[in-house]
C-alpha cells in the first residue's frame, strides 16, 4: 500500500468515527441529553482534511512511533500538523 492510500485509509476511519459522533448526537438531541462534542467534530473534521490534502499533495505517511498533533489555527488560518517530540518541527 503506497502513502497516498494509506492517508486514505486513515481518512475513511476519521470519517466513520465523524458519523458515530454525529449519530450519538442526533440519538442523545431526540433524548434531551445534550452531549456537547461540537469541539470533537470540529477537531476531527480537521484532521480529515489534513489527510486528504497529505494524500492529494504525496506527503509521505508517518512512521507509527512518530506522533502528530494536527489543530485548527485562529480565525481563518491555514491547517497545520505539528510532529511532537524533543524538538518541535512543522511541515
Amino acid at each position: 500500500m503506497d502513502d497516498d492510500q494509506k492517508w486514505l485509509e486513515a481518512a475513511a476511519a476519521i470519517e466513520q468515527d465523524i458519523t458515530y459522533l454525529k449519530a450519538a448526537m442526533a440519538d442523545a438531541k431526540r433524548n434531551g441529553v445534550p452531549l456537547g462534542l461540537e469541539q470533537e467534530m470540529l477537531q476531527l473534521n480537521a484532521v480529515l482534511g489534513v489527510y486528504r490534502t497529505n494524500a492529494a499533495n504525496g506527503v509521505g505517511f508517518p512512521h507509527p512511533d512518530d506522533l502528530f498533533c494536527i489543530g485548527n489555527l485562529s480565525c481563518n488560518a491555514t491547517k497545520k500538523a505539528m510532529r511532537q517530540g524533543l524538538k518541535a518541527s512543522t511541515f
